[in-house]
């Protein structure tokens, strides 16, 4: 019965709460959110933009292992794999198909559905959104973006532009 209650007043929170989602311009690398989530690619190959050049730098291990799990085929466009063990956490989402393919917008679709939906079964608190595309695609993606994360309690910070060393967030 307690358990019913209390599933009830986070329905209720839920409902009066008001939108979590927030764009700033800056570095990603310097959130203080609990997860930074990124666009990748399946074919698990290094990016060569400026912020997957330094995430690569500050995290070698998390892209070595990504990078294996996509030459075994265990991840796919569409999906996120998820790297726990840094600070922030690290959340590769698979938007491309290639490193110099275009990001699509139904696996931008699929990431952020499963982001919104699964964000409390996996323990996620908040989110640092670093940008998952090409200049030219972010009016379409941030679409997508505010279909599902302006729903849900998630406290998220979409980054619209990388400008290293700029701290965006205020804490």
């Amino acid at each position: 019965m307690v358990h019913l209650f209390s599933d009830f007043i986070n329905a209720v929170w839920l409902l009066i709460l008001p939108m979590s989602l927030t764009y700033v311009s800056g570095d990603p690398l310097l959130t203080q959110q609990q997860m930074l989530a990124f666009g990748s690619n399946a074919a698990g190959r290094t990016e060569t933009t400026p912020l997957v050049t330094a995430l690569l730098t500050h995290y070698p291990a998390a892209f070595a292992r990504y990078g294996k799990l996509c030459h075994q085929g265990r991840i796919q466009a569409g999906m996120t794999w998820f790297w726990y063990e840094s600070k922030p956490a690290l959340a590769f989402m698979v938007v491309r198909e290639t490193p110099v393919g275009a990001t699509r917008l139904r696996q931008v679709d699929a990431v952020m559905m499963a982001l919104a939906r699964d964000y409390r079964s996996q323990n996620i608190r908040s989110v640092a959104l670093a940008p998952l595309g090409a200049d030219h695609e972010n009016a379409a993606i941030s679409e997508v973006i505010e279909r599902w994360l302006s729903k849900v309690s998630l406290p998220v910070i979409a980054y619209t532009e990388y400008e290293p060393g700029l701290a965006a967030e205020v804490s």
